[in-house]
């Protein structure tokens, strides 16, 4: 009998899927049905040299890179939510009415309480509160998915969906938050170190923000899955900058991090595992 577990991941841009990319396949090669949410389609960010791209198409390329990496994932349903790229902070595009920042936050919640309605997932994902890096527009799909996950389970709102649309009220069990652990970009560093590498701008941010490793809940191996991982990545190839210290780390350490995904079990409405959880439906009847 075909697998009836089903799986939402909600994201501000293309390429935040990465993250999480790895349990993505596992799953779906299971039978999970996975759904990915994009807010936005990334058209604030900087053009890696050497791809077709332009800022006045940049939203185009990036939302077919997106969806080249969704096939290879194993992605059933890929929704964009039409906000246009936020940028970083005190930058124009921040200010752009159209960026998913500035929009209002109960509208991004029922776009996504439609969908959360029409594809019933048991587990969800996104950011945790500080968007990874503290990016605005992951903060911003934070906040509207994690509302989401609470009300779209509540018939009292958005009862349109239910009664014109005939999208009936449904509750996710489990939330996710992703997780940079702090001990994998101390590895990195040190490493970089080691072969003379500048630590970027990037890797530095990441060293303050990332997690401490005790708050981790889950950890999946995806180690069968680390080409996989590695092939979705280069569909992304506006992104892919040649000189940036992602680039320049040795791929043999670069594979050995992508080998595990960590995030952080949010909220559950089932009993929680004691210690590490292995597995995202763990607890879901």
């Amino acid at each position: 009998m075909a697998n009836q577990f089903r799986l939402l991941g909600a994201y501000a841009h293309p390429d935040d899927e990465q993250g999480v990319s790895g349990l993505m396949h596992k799953y779906a090669s299971e039978g999970v049905d996975v759904t990915l949410v994009c807010a936005t389609r990334g058209e604030a960010g900087e053009i890696a040299p050497g791809v077709n791209a332009t800022p006045e198409n940049l939203g185009k390329v990036r939302e077919d890179e997106l969806r080249c990496a969704a096939e290879k994932i194993g992605v059933n349903n890929v929704y964009f939510l039409d906000y246009r790229d936020s940028g970083m902070m005190g930058t124009p595009e921040n200010n752009d009415p159209r960026c998913l920042w500035q929009a209002n936050l109960f509208d991004v919640t029922e776009k996504l309480a439609r969908i959360i309605r029409r594809h019933k997932p048991h587990v969800m994902l996104t950011f945790d509160a500080n968007g990874g890096y503290g990016h605005p527009d992951h903060i911003q799909i934070h906040r509207a998915a994690l509302m989401a996950y609470f009300v779209a389970g509540d018939p009292r709102a958005y009862p349109e969906q239910i009664q014109r649309e005939d999208l009936p009220a449904w509750t996710v069990s489990k939330l996710y938050w992703g997780a940079f652990p702090r001990s994998r970009f101390e590895k990195y560093a040190a490493l970089a170190k080691q072969a003379n590498i500048d630590l970027s701008v990037p890797l530095k941010e990441f060293l303050k923000r990332a997690l401490p490793d005790e708050v981790v809940t889950t950890k999946i191996d995806v180690a069968d899955y680390v080409d996989l991982k590695l092939s979705a990545l280069f569909c992304h190839a506006s992104q892919q900058n040649p000189n940036s210290i992602w680039s320049k780390i040795p791929q043999e350490i670069r594979r050995e991090g992508l080998k595990v995904e960590t995030v952080i079990r949010a909220e559950s409405r089932v009993l929680a595992p004691q210690g590490i959880e292995t597995d995202l439906f763990t607890g879901i009847a």
